[in-house]
């Protein structure tokens, strides 16, 4: 297995609990195909580059994990329908 980093930008109007469900939601989904999570690391909320629908702030998390090829694609089909993510990212890290 690879390891790669997951960089997420949530809606800003999530509270707390919702940033926590979401980010629980996609833990379950790599820990469902026998993938680790490493570490998750939470930035909160930052003002943003450019307006991402319409928002100008956006909640930062950047989660580390050991997948393979399979995960990535089911990790960019379920962020690419969440609502609630503006953004997302997945890079796979140095060894």
């Amino acid at each position: 297995m690879r390891k790669y980093e997951l960089a997420l930008i949530f809606d800003p109007s999530l509270d707390e609990k919702g940033i926590d469900e979401e980010l629980s939601k996609i833990t379950s989904l790599i820990e469902k195909q026998d993938s680790k999570v490493e570490d998750i690391d939470k930035w909160g909320m930052k003002k943003l580059a450019y307006p991402i629908n319409k928002q100008e702030n956006g909640y930062y998390i950047f989660m580390y994990f050991q997948g393979d090829d399979e995960l990535l694609e089911e990790l960019n089909r379920v962020s690419n329908i969440n609502d609630r993510l503006l953004r997302h990212l997945i890079i796979k890290r140095e060894k």
